[in-house]
């Protein structure tokens, strides 16, 4: 199966490539991905959405991120990415579909070849396609894209690829179209663009006075039930709520036992014999790949100095000593010093990487001989730098003549594995020589090195983790299970045995169905089904949820519908409302006739939002810009508490005609796209009715 690397790494052969793997990951085959199923998951502007479709869409898009990522398996993590992306897809799909007809957008057979000649490819391409056709540098290779879409008609794989890389092009242009019209529909006028100029530069000084709501205990003013019921009546719009839930859940660590602990030592102690007798050699290979295929943890390290090990009986121990097994952060470990050397702490390669790409260089041999000729003539004379631009499939590097500047052997490994990295280390300044590694056939040039070289030593380590065992696990679930049985359903029950047994209590507010992401679990569908559960109601406790290496108890503190939200839950907010209310009605009584302005402020506008030390108050701040010059106001109901204040500057402007208002019109202009470019798609979505059920089944 060729990877992502060898495809675009092939240029003219891309069609052939792709047409066997992009079939064979993007778009699978269907019949293994569902069952029949006409179950739906989700409902968007009327139309159902069923799980058959989104098992499809996200099927073909996990593979394609499998085929991005070079990965056979994709993290937890990148699947709630994908499972993002496919679903903003299909709501976009589904909510703007009759609006692209009723606006007449469309993309023509001829628009679609453009952007696929290159013609306007940046622009009509999406995400995925992007990707798909890009270099190692990130950059979308246009003639790649061009050479595929050119040739896909003459493999039948080939041709369903295109269709289904094209109708991803067509969608996307779709929506950057629908886009355009709103933004270009939004306009900045000039007497807006006057305005704005004018709440930026009309300031004004005034002096005030201040009593802060804090300044009285909120327990010394009574609220009545009707008081309560008064204020909900005239604010219910301010209180539509989504249907949400919140959680308090205590979690059960399942931490390995002693018993564990002797068999993780016992396993590793088998392979002691065996790790000692490996030999050793000038290239070491037979041990890393002893290591690579016996231990959890591959090989990857560097040389170290005595500085760096801090241990002087491992530091000059034989080759043949094995020292351990130790547990050393959760994993017995078992050590050998397999190689010694001098060598420095960094050094400057310049390199040029050729691949076999399929075609003109066919296999490793035949790289082989294209390196053997170009480092001929670097040695005759040739300009290395140019070579490495003209040559090199390594781009980073080769636009900078190959050079891959002052790195550390920590770097090298990451980058190009040991073998690159020891041929490299152990040569001399100047020295030139060719490396083959997995990436191809590397021609290399020592060109810097540190000052000093230490001697240095490169250990080999065996690692098996602690795992708890069947046994352990079994007990921390009865200590989960007895935990959620003793709650009894029972918010007071549960907060007394987390008490009682010195447990975290931790805290999900507003978890909503489409929720992803709750702080301290892994995976948290299992549990979010489990709260929008039918059965499922406040109070209720949940049976002990394993995740990953704990176990999960949750209660359901409380449950909110979609809607206006019923007083009874939102009381305490309603009372702090309605508290802070009547202490502004009391103040504004006490201030009427205040003249004793004691604080000042200097320099305000009406684009301003800080008061001093006062915090925002734009509602103050709006009456004094708005206020007659040494004139006390009336008392102004703020955010922190009540003011009396009187200008005692203003500075404007006597002519606004006269002045250039571009600045900010275009100022204006630029944020309002931006937040189209933001909010635009969310309000496609409150516009088209979601109701989103994929909990019930994901």
């Amino acid at each position: 199966m060729a990877t992502l690397q060898k495809i675009r790494n092939r240029g003219p052969v891309i069609a052939i490539v792709i047409g066997i793997a992009l079939v064979a990951f993007l778009l699978g085959d269907i019949s293994k991905i569902f069952s029949s199923n006409e179950q739906n998951i989700a409902e968007i502007n009327g139309k159902s959405v069923s799980l058959m479709d989104y098992q499809i869409s996200y099927n073909n898009y996990e593979q394609g991120f499998k085929m991005l990522t070079g990965e056979t398996s994709i993290s937890d993590a990148n699947k709630k990415y994908v499972k993002s992306q496919v679903w903003n897809k299909i709501v976009q799909d589904y909510a703007l579909s009759s609006t692209y007809k009723e606006l007449g957008i469309d993309v023509s057979g001829m628009e679609l070849a453009k952007i696929i000649s290159g013609e306007n490819i940046q622009t009509g391409l999406d995400p995925l396609t992007k990707q798909v056709f890009s270099d190692k540098s990130g950059n979308f290779n246009v003639q790649a894209a061009v050479n595929f879409f050119s040739n896909s008609s003459e493999t039948k794989d080939g041709a369903r690829v295109a269709k289904f890389l094209e109708e991803e092009m067509k969608n996307n242009r779709k929506y950057t179209k629908y886009m355009a019209l709103i933004s270009k529909g939004i306009n900045v006028t000039n007497l807006e663009a006057k305005n704005l100029y004018k709440e930026r530069t009309e300031i004004v000084d005034f002096d005030y006075a201040v009593k802060k709501y804090n300044t009285i205990p909120d327990s010394s003013i009574n609220v009545s039930d009707a008081e309560l019921e008064k204020y909900y009546e005239e604010h219910k719009a301010e209180y539509e709520q989504k249907h949400t839930r919140d959680i308090a859940y205590v979690t059960f660590n399942i931490l390995p036992s002693e018993e564990d602990k002797k068999v993780a030592r016992e396993e590793l102690e088998y392979y002691k014999k065996e790790f000692k007798e490996i030999s050793v050699d000038s290239t070491n290979q037979d041990i890393i790949n002893y290591i690579n295929a016996n231990s959890q943890v591959k090989f990857s390290y560097p040389h170290v100095s005595f500085d760096e090990l801090k241990d002087s009986s491992l530091f000059y121990a034989n080759s043949n000593e094995v020292f351990g097994p130790v547990l050393e952060n959760g994993s017995y470990v078992m050590k050998r010093v397999f190689d010694r050397t001098s060598i420095p702490d960094s050094i400057e390669v310049r390199h040029i990487l050729i691949q076999p790409d399929g075609k003109k260089i066919a296999d490793m041999k035949r790289a082989k001989e294209v390196a053997d000729s170009l480092l001929n003539l670097i040695k005759k004379g040739a300009d290395f730098a140019e070579i490495a631009k003209e040559n090199s499939i390594y781009k980073q590097s080769a636009e900078k003549g190959g050079d891959l500047e002052m790195l550390a052997e920590s770097s090298f490994l990451n980058q190009f594995g040991p073998e690159f990295s020891d041929e490299c280390f152990k040569s001399k300044k100047g020295e030139l020589k060719i490396v083959e590694t997995k990436y191809g056939v590397h021609i290399a040039e020592i060109i810097g090195m540190s000052k000093d070289s230490n001697e240095k030593v490169r250990l080999a380590l065996l690692s098996q983790e602690v795992r708890p065992g069947n046994t352990t696990v079994s007990a921390y679930f009865a200590k989960a299970r007895d935990f959620s049985s003793n709650s009894d359903n029972s918010i007071e029950k549960f907060n007394k045995l987390v008490e009682k047994e010195g447990y975290t209590k931790r805290i999900a507010n507003n978890i909503a169905p489409e929720t992803e992401v709750i702080a301290g679990i892994e995976n948290p569908s299992s549990i979010i089904n489990w709260i929008f559960n039918d059965d499922t109601e406040k109070e209720s406790v949940s049976s002990a949820f394993q995740d990953g290496d704990m176990f999960i108890v949750g209660i359901v503190t409380e449950v909110r519908e979609e809607g206006i939200a019923p007083l009874n839950q939102i009381k305490n907010q309603i009372t702090a409302k309605v508290v802070k209310q009547k202490k502004a009605e009391k103040f504004v009584s006490e201030m009427k006739g205040e003249t004793n302005l004691v604080k000042s402020a200097k320099n305000i506008s009406f684009s301003s939002s800080r008061l001093n030390d006062d915090g925002i108050e734009y509602n103050v701040i709006a009456t004094a810009v708005y206020s007659e010059k040494d004139k006390i106001s009336e008392p102004i109901i703020g955010e922190n508490g009540v003011y009396v204040l009187k200008v005692s500057s203003k500075t404007g402007i006597d002519n606004i005609d006269k002045i250039d208002v571009s600045n900010d019109k275009n100022n204006a202009q630029r944020r309002f796209y931006f937040r189209v470019s933001r909010e635009a798609f969310d309000a496609v979505k409150e516009a088209a009715d979601v109701i989103d059920d994929r909990y019930k089944f994901m």
